[in-house]
């Protein structure tokens, strides 16, 4: 890294920032104010390589962070800010590549390897979600292992899971179920990979006992009424539009509406082909005329000259896309403005236009090659738990009545 003196100014910052990045005046006022607070609050005025002074103003607002002196909001904008000033000193440019996690503790050399070789294994297998889940909870189980225990996690015992299980319960309970799975996760690649014993997963059993439910899904008169309960004439009410409809006609996962990107639509053939981020499966899959001039719409109207190939963007950063959890906020509230109240078991999220379609084509006949074909799964039989939904299907299972009322009139006599 080239050796600075200074910070650079505000002045020739963010003129590289809007050079780089299309910074618009709006990101740019307000990036300002960012940019003070962390010059002057966090910086130390003491040192004398500019770098260093960055580094320690990292520091420095993750200590203030921990003691509650600022939110994570102002976290996550001094952070990335930190990291594009880093990035101009060393390069003299700016580019859209993600911050760092500053300050994120990190196992021994021989556990994070463990963990590199399960999550390349697993990769493909497990949505990205699941897998970043996974990747947190085997982090915090190796700290646990090396400060707590003093162990690598091939010397972790039955007693030792146990107690790390009961030690994690304590500090969220909440989220221990999804602890264990992750957990099994991990050792059946260490058992597969002759590392550990396989009693072992045992110990994780109890923890974490599969449970099968029936989610909701949307009927077509709820699916309208989202839809017409979106504001189209504002750019996230065209964005929001688009989103939804695409979802309705394709069924596609939210992580892959999100890393939609333009060049990924066909606007001849009316249609998206995409390699799905949970199975790497590349697929193709045609859209409604609705649908298409919806994102027309959007693109043409309301998304911007943003330089990021995705097409769906936030409209609150000019530098990111749109986000899973995003997504079912934006859900919720066109539910709300549209009254559609669902219980909490439900589940309902952006996966239940998934669900959805897949329940309509298990209705109207559609088999389970088909159904797994259209979704992009890997493998046909994960089309088995559209048929728990499917009205249809379940009529074909029923008993006929008559047969018991025989029954017991034998009884009788």
């Amino acid at each position: 890294m080239n050796q600075h003196v200074s910070i650079p100014g505000w002045d020739d910052f963010s003129v590289q920032l809007k050079e780089d990045l299309n910074y618009s005046e709006t990101m740019l006022e307000r990036t300002f104010y960012t940019y003070r607070s962390f010059v002057q609050k966090f910086c130390p005025a003491d040192e004398d390589d500019a770098a260093l002074k960055v580094k320690k103003g990292i520091d420095n607002v993750s200590t203030a962070y921990q003691k509650n002196d600022i939110s994570k909001d102002q976290l996550l904008r001094m952070r990335r800010l930190a990291y594009r000033l880093l990035m101009y000193m060393d390069t003299g440019k700016i580019s859209w590549k993600r911050a760092p996690l500053y300050g994120k503790k990190f196992g021994n050399d021989h556990n994070e390897a463990l963990l590199g070789r399960f999550l390349e294994d697993a990769q493909g297998r497990h949505a990205e979600s699941i897998l970043r889940r996974d990747e947190s909870t085997i982090r915090q189980f190796i700290l646990y292992c090396e400060s707590v225990k003093s162990k690598d996690v091939e010397q972790m015992g039955v007693m030792d899971l146990i107690d790390f299980l009961g030690w994690l319960k304590k500090r969220r309970p909440a989220g221990l179920k999804a602890a264990a799975s992750a957990m099994r996760h991990f050792y059946l690649f260490l058992t597969k990979q002759d590392l550990v014993p396989n009693h072992l997963l045992a110990a994780l059993k109890p923890w974490d006992t599969p449970h099968k439910k029936a989610y909701g899904t949307f009927s077509t008169q709820e699916k309208e009424k989202i839809l017409g309960a979106i504001d189209r004439n504002t750019p996230a009410g065209k964005r929001d539009y688009a989103i939804f409809s695409l979802a309705i006609d394709c069924g596609i996962r939210s992580s892959d509406i999100c890393s939609l990107k333009l060049e990924d639509i066909n606007w001849k053939e009316q249609c998206i082909s995409i390699v799905q981020k949970k199975t790497c499966i590349p697929v193709t899959l045609p859209f409604s005329r609705r649908s298409g001039d919806a994102i027309a719409d959007y693109i043409l109207n309301a998304r911007g000259s943003s330089p990021l190939p995705y097409v769906f963007l936030k409209f609150s950063f000019s530098d990111s896309g749109m986000t899973s959890s995003l997504l079912c906020v934006r859900l919720k509230k066109c539910m709300k403005n549209a009254g559609i109240n669902r219980e909490p078991h439900e589940r309902i999220n952006m996966h239940t236009f998934r669900r959805s379609l897949g329940t309509d084509m298990a209705d109207s006949g559609s088999t389970l090659e088909m159904i797994g074909q259209v979704l992009g799964h890997s493998c046909p039989s994960s089309a088995k738990v559209y048929l728990s939904f499917s009205e249809r299907s379940l009529k074909e299972c029923a008993l006929d009545t008559e047969l018991f009322s025989e029954s017991r009139e034998a009884c009788h006599d």
